[in-house]
């Protein structure tokens, strides 16, 4: 009972911090569902037989909210619908809707497999995606305290989120498992809270909208009063005009290498002074600007070779950049201009 009493209050805390200052966004308003859920957790053995269905049903939307969490402060482009949204929605919805009609080793193999077994999986899937994400994009943040507090926070979340639907789906727990669970994961997460607060709000700050002026002439930018900012400013525009942006592969320790200018001080220039929060959407932006001219000027050219000469490896990923910045295909890019043109 001390443990429960020691999590019910550092989750109360939680949620009085967050419901004050994220209540307004939708990140701040899953994060809010998550701690219920983890209250729900915590407390299951003791509610009453009565409402045990209640708690039962939200510990088990845990990991799909894990995922989406994920998805709202990693992912460059948050998608629910795809088969990852539907396996996080699976994972809770059918559960339980199948609670009062499906009982292990009473009802038939396959309503048990499709009501309970089919989405006990999916949360582990889910919960592994929503980790990768984290793995995956968190080099490509710019902004330096949100990448260090983003990482250590979720990964909190996300770690004792695998431990406890481990537990639950397995029957590894003991009375005190989900106190003890429940008590460092919030303490470990309100920690991370209270010290690097400006980096914990950053979490939910919108992404900056591409502007196509930003591709017009990099060394226009005012780079402030701080000239070794404005010196790696025009190192940085200067490879680019020659055309750097185009390499395979690129990465931010690979510009790093070639410019011979820290991570550190090409995350400020391109996050501060071009205003980018995402090094890939800085250099997407640069490949897309200039393929969007080929694609006109060279209208005999076929789209797949002018992928490859910006940089992209497949004509899959140079589509989907393409249309995250110019809301449609290559191809209906050039028809609609060529067709506009001969008008």
């Amino acid at each position: 009972m001390l443990l429960v009493g020691f999590g019910l209050g550092v989750l109360a805390l939680m949620f009085v911090t967050a419901l004050r200052d994220f209540r307004h966004l939708l990140v701040g308003k899953v994060y809010l569902l998550i701690i219920v859920s983890a209250t729900a957790f915590l407390i299951d053995p003791l509610m009453p037989p009565g409402w045990r269905w209640l708690s039962s049903d939200l510990q088990t939307a845990l990991p799909g909210l894990f995922w989406l969490l994920c998805q709202l402060i990693f992912a460059r482009r948050p998608q629910w619908k795809t088969v990852w949204g539907a396996m996080a929605l699976y994972s809770f919805l059918v559960p339980a809707l199948a609670r009062p009609f499906v009982i292990k080793g009473v009802s038939p193999d396959i309503q048990v497999f499709f009501g309970w077994t089919l989405g006990q999986w999916f949360e582990y899937a889910v919960v592994l995606h929503g980790l990768s994400l984290v793995v995956r994009h968190w080099r490509d943040d710019l902004v330096e305290m949100r990448r260090r507090a983003r990482l250590g926070f979720l990964l909190v979340i996300g770690g004792s989120t695998a431990v406890a639907t481990v537990c639950l789906n397995f029957g590894w727990y003991t009375e005190h498992t989900r106190g003890v669970i429940t008590s460092v994961a919030g303490f470990v997460a309100l920690v991370f809270l209270t010290r690097s607060w400006d980096g914990i709000l950053e979490l939910a700050a919108a992404p900056r909208a591409p502007q196509k002026e930003d591709l017009v002439d990099e060394s226009e930018y005012d780079a402030g009063a701080d000239p070794l900012l404005q010196k790696d400013e025009l190192q940085l525009a200067e490879l680019m005009a020659a055309g750097f942006y185009r390499t395979e592969k690129l990465t931010l320790r690979k510009l790093s290498d070639k410019i011979e200018i820290p991570e550190y001080r090409l995350r400020k220039v391109i996050n501060q002074t071009l205003g980018y929060r995402n090094f890939n959407d800085y250099i997407n932006q640069l490949r897309v600007a200039e393929a969007a001219e080929r694609l006109l000027d060279d209208a005999q050219v076929p789209v797949l070779n002018v992928s490859l000469d910006v940089g992209y490896r497949t004509l899959s990923s140079f589509n989907r950049a393409f249309r995250e910045i110019k809301n449609t295909t290559p191809t209906e890019y050039r028809q609609q201009h060529l067709e506009g043109s001969d008008e």
